[in-house]
């Protein structure tokens, strides 16, 4: 049967009507947008597209190698740091331990926390892992040649100078951001010193989970 003017004009109507309800339903319920303004006022800093992370042959605190394959499948938090530092490092540690602790719990399970040693001629791997215990049971460490070291740093825009090893109490000058890391491997960006946890937990699951 066909239909009338009127039929017709109700028909486009209401198609005109749902079309309007799906995109407001669609727009309330997909997440916002990642403001980066306020993501760097969180010390977040994101990169527009993500950077490489070459392989290296290290070792892991808890025994054996450590790697590239170590940064697969789940996100990681890096570190640059050491054991005998006096203040940021311990600090930073504190403040990731914060961080993971106010994460929703599906979050935390998704992310990994690792400390890489730049003091790699004090820092044993049995040395990381009993300074690792003192934070969370379940962080990681890297240690291990100065070279595979030194190969991860520049590629993760890490900077750090050689100490002068012949005194015991030497210290080690680095920077101090947390490095951020994908399920694939790559590097996507990167925390700013002091770390901020309340408001990092608030961003990092829609960053993990955009």
């Amino acid at each position: 049967m066909a239909l009338s003017g009127v039929q017709k004009t109700v028909l486009v109507t209401l198609a005109a009507i749902a079309l309007v309800i799906g995109a407001v339903v669609n727009k309330v319920s997909r997440p916002a947008v990642l403001d980066r303004e306020q993501l760097s006022q969180s010390g977040i800093f994101l990169f527009d597209s993500p950077r490489g992370i070459p392989e290296v042959d290290m070792l892991s605190a808890a025994g054996g190698n450590w790697g590239k394959q170590d940064l697969m499948g789940q996100w990681d938090l890096l570190f640059f740091g050491y054991t005998f530092c006096p203040d940021i490092c311990p600090t930073t540690m504190a403040e990731l331990r914060q961080l993971v602790g106010a994460l929703p719990e599906a979050s935390a399970k998704q992310l990994r926390v690792t400390m890489v040693s730049v003091d790699p001629n004090r820092d044993t791997p049995e040395q990381m892992q009993q300074y690792l215990g003192f934070f969370k049971a379940d962080f990681h460490g890297a240690t291990g040649d100065p070279q595979e070291l030194a190969k991860l740093a520049r590629a993760l825009s890490i900077a750090y100078i050689e100490p002068d090893t012949s005194s015991d109490n030497y210290l080690v000058d680095h920077s101090g951001q947390v490095v951020i890391v994908n399920p694939q491997g790559q590097y996507v960006g990167f925390l700013r010193p002091p770390l901020k946890p309340e408001e990092l937990s608030q961003w990092l699951p829609r960053i993990m989970n955009p």
